[in-house]
């Protein structure tokens, strides 16, 4: 059993006095985890990327990110400028139907009404979509 423990080196890892103290059969299944940990150590393939990684690579991945974060930022802020617009546009296009309309009420409450609607079924389908509901 000595020349088992020589073999795998385990005197380094586990003292021998700690060794001894274990049963035989227990000791065994020991040596054959063990063996199987350093067998699966040595013959694991390292990515060859990732053994050439230094500090700089990791500092130039972080800047690259922080120069993406700040682009998503201000594609967003633009976003939220259109639909500022688009809103503006609407409620403009809507104050036109009211005034020019205002003597034929019934064409204007159906237009209203057709303009509310697609609106709101535009509104549902980008919630249903944002949802993934597709």
């Amino acid at each position: 059993m000595e020349k088992d423990i020589e073999k795998i080196g385990t005197s380094k890892v586990i003292p021998n006095e700690v060794l001894e103290t274990i049963p035989d059969e227990e000791r065994g299944r020991l040596f054959s985890i063990m063996k199987e940990t350093m067998i699966s150590s040595f013959m694991s393939n390292t990515d060859p990327i990732a053994e050439k990684i230094t500090a700089e690579h990791i500092s130039k991945v972080l800047d690259n990110a922080n120069i993406q974060d700040e682009r998503d930022r201000k594609e967003r802020k633009s976003e939220k400028n259109y639909q500022i617009v688009y809103l503006l546009i609407g409620l403009a296009f809507i104050g036109f139907l009211i005034v020019y309309l205002k003597d034929d009420t019934e064409l204007l409450y159906k237009i209203i009404i057709a303009i509310i609607s697609f609106v709101g079924g535009f509104g549902v389908g980008k919630i249903r979509k944002k949802n993934g509901n597709d």
